[in-house]
């Protein structure tokens, strides 16, 4: 299913989707991060929803998966200013 994702942090994400997502639902999602160019896998739980937006809370592993890209990210974008 195509959905589009915003407010991303490392903790989890909204996310607009034209589905029936059912809260406390188990979820895989795909996407690339600012400045990145693979792809990247996560699992999290729907833990609210307004319509087709939804709050996703990421699981633990991925999580700590986000906060290791988020950090390269935020590292090349430093070297990026820095220079």
């Amino acid at each position: 299913m195509e959905a589009i994702g915003i407010n991303v942090s490392e903790h989890g994400m909204r996310l607009f989707a034209v589905a029936n997502l059912p809260v406390h639902s188990q979820v895989q999602l795909e996407f690339l991060l600012p400045q990145s160019k693979q792809r990247l896998r996560v699992s999290g739980t729907v833990r609210n929803r307004a319509l087709y937006l939804y709050g996703i809370e990421f699981s633990p592993d991925s999580e700590h998966q986000l906060s290791v890209c988020w950090a390269g990210t935020s590292t090349t974008t430093q070297e990026r200013l820095s220079s």
